[in-house]
């Protein structure tokens, strides 16, 4: 190299040039990135929660969000009320772009009918399953001595004896009495984390009922309890006890 670009290169007057070069290119590429950040932000909202909500509440609540509300799904549960939100699409949270249509499940206003499928001389883990099929819940699980051990002996609402075929409101709840040869055992279960419906279906599974159930007082609305997930049950898990045996859960929110 020669001693005349050696003196431009150590020249102050270079060295000078060469930082407000970089500080104008650092300028710039901040300014760059702070209109992408501005212009994205005036265009993008992160999606609100309508879980909960009633539909015309939910209306009013995408007016001021800048989006729109659209009822996809009309589903009966006993945990809700009619017309109130179960689900949405996209989830709580998401970025989406302003105007954009959020898909909702509402709890039907009217209740639907089911048939009763015949449960009789069915082991505990079928039944279940066919009444989560028809849209009905297992309820109180009897046990009776009996020959036909873990087989469903008889079927009952509201303490009597339902015949197979009749027609009762979806979610209802079905007692089942089924058989045993002697004094079953069954291990109670973790129900720590878990929604009242989820604990009663994990009660069932494991030939167990959920017994008395209790909220904290935070826990006020439907969607609330909803929530709600159980934090203290009153047998320990991995307790051996007899089949049948109640569990009382309390449930609160996070």
């Amino acid at each position: 190299m020669s001693e005349f670009l050696k003196k431009i290169i150590k020249s102050p007057i270079t060295k000078n040039l060469v930082l407000a070069v970089t500080v104008i290119f650092i300028v710039l590429v901040g300014v760059s990135f702070y209109l992408k950040i501005y212009t994205h932000h005036n265009q993008k909202i992160f999606t609100p929660s309508f879980k909960g909500l009633k539909i015309d509440e939910a209306i009013k609540l995408a007016q001021q969000k800048n989006v729109k509300i659209k009822v996809i799904d009309s589903i009966f549960t006993p945990y809700a009320s009619p017309g109130e939100i179960l689900d949405q699409t996209p989830k709580t949270n998401f970025l989406i772009k302003k105007g954009r249509t959020i898909f909702v499940s509402i709890r039907s206003f009217k209740q639907k009918t089911t048939k009763v499928p015949d449960l009789r001389y069915k082991s505990l883990i079928q039944a279940r399953a066919e009444l989560e099929t028809a849209g009905l819940r297992i309820g109180e699980i009897k046990y009776r001595e009996s020959t036909y051990n873990n087989l469903v002996l008889e079927q009952m609402s509201n303490g009597k004896i339902i015949k197979p075929g009749t027609n009762v409101p979806e979610a209802t709840k079905i007692d089942i009495i089924v058989g045993t040869q002697g004094n079953e055992k069954a291990i109670v279960p973790e129900m720590k984390g878990l929604t009242l419906k989820d604990a009663e279906f994990k009660a069932a599974e494991y030939s167990l009922n959920i017994g008395n159930i209790s909220f904290d007082p935070n826990v006020i609305s439907k969607a609330d309890s909803l929530n709600a997930t159980v934090y203290k049950q009153s047998i320990a898990p991995g307790n051996s006890v007899a089949q049948g045996t109640h569990i009382d859960i309390k449930l609160g929110l996070k």
